[in-house]
């Protein structure tokens, strides 16, 4: 499988705001993240950083 975990950047430090992401579609500054399981988030940001190798993906708010 090819699941990733999204954090968010704040103050310096990362936050894990979903995990086993399958899916990200970006609209404007807004990234919609989709999980393995069919649930959504939405976060306002952008993406800085994909490590397809980790599975880690790393958002700027």
């Amino acid at each position: 499988m090819c699941e990733s975990k999204v954090a968010i950047l704040k103050d310096g430090k990362e936050e894990i705001i979903m995990e086993d992401v399958v899916r990200i579609e970006v609209e404007g500054d807004t990234v919609k993240l989709f999980g393995l399981l069919g649930e959504m988030t939405e976060v306002k940001g952008k993406i800085k950083l994909m490590d397809m190798k980790n599975h880690k993906i790393l958002l700027e708010g």
